[in-house]
């Protein structure tokens, strides 16, 4: 059975416009952005940002719908994904290098890979620290009922933590002023890798829930349009995969595809 009170979106990756609309059509806000949900829960499962026009509007319409949605009973979460972490490493107020003149040397490496991978100088004039310190804030991965939320498909979670609450202390840790430059790498690095569920019939998803909790992984991060070999207009919801064990809500909106608010799926019953 779903769990109509709660959803997902998948990477929004500035694309303010169809976030809004599919927001709307849903019924989550009305015509002025205002949370109209309820005691719904909404989770964003990370990639606010880049490629797309509009990544500081998205952060804020997250943001403010984040505060009214608490206010209503409701609630709007949100992930870290890979490129918040640029986002983070190219805009580092402060930060330790391990040997004299790292430091600028990183910052010219973490601007360049956020561009290179999306970023844009537009949404870098208007970002304030009230937003970084937010997007600094964000969870890596979440428990919704028996829904394990976390931004990538992969495995390298393993390496912070063995349990959610262990790799989400891990993850704070590292973004904690002031930052050391190889762990923000490092921890960049690893939510870039994907596909970790895609290879068996399940096995892998049931060993990682085994490990985290739930029983079925919520995740974006790799665009099902791709996957799939499809157009991305041809994409009509998540893609529930790996026996059951795994959903994939990026469906490609920085591509043209749809952007989704989608409930939470069925999960498997052995």
């Amino acid at each position: 059975m779903i769990d109509q009170s709660a959803y997902a979106v998948g990477d929004v990756h500035g694309c303010l416009a169809p976030l809004r609309e599919a927001l709307a059509r849903g019924g989550f806000v009305d015509g002025d952005d205002r949370w109209i949900a309820g005691n719904t829960r909404l989770w964003f499962l990370g990639d606010l940002t880049d490629r797309g026009p509009d990544g500081v509007g998205v952060i804020e319409l997250v943001m403010s719908l984040q505060e009214q949605a608490g206010e209503s009973g409701g609630e709007v979460g949100c992930l870290l994904g890979n490129h918040e972490l640029m986002l983070l490493a190219a805009h580092l107020p402060a930060a330790v290098p391990a040997r004299p003149g790292e430091t600028d040397a990183a910052r010219r490496l973490f601007w360049e890979r956020w561009t290179g991978n999306g970023g844009k100088e537009s949404d870098s004039a208007r970002l304030t620290q009230r937003h970084l310190a937010w997007v600094s804030g964000l969870p890596a991965m979440a428990r919704i009922g028996e829904h394990l939320l976390m931004h990538a498909d992969t495995l390298g979670y393993r390496g912070y933590g063995s349990s959610v609450e262990e790799v989400n202390a891990r993850v704070a840790e590292i973004l904690t002023e002031p930052v050391r430059l190889a762990q923000i790498d490092e921890l960049t690095h690893m939510m870039t890798k994907r596909f970790a569920f895609a290879s068996d019939d399940g096995e892998a998803a049931r060993e990682f829930l085994g490990e985290y909790g739930g029983r079925q992984i919520v995740h974006g991060h790799s665009p099902v349009p791709l996957l799939l070999g499809k157009d991305p207009q041809e994409v009509t919801g998540p893609l529930v995969y790996a026996g059951g064990y795994a959903a994939n809500f990026d469906t490609g909106t920085f591509l043209g595809g749809p952007c989704f608010v989608a409930p939470l799926p069925t999960v498997p019953r052995d």
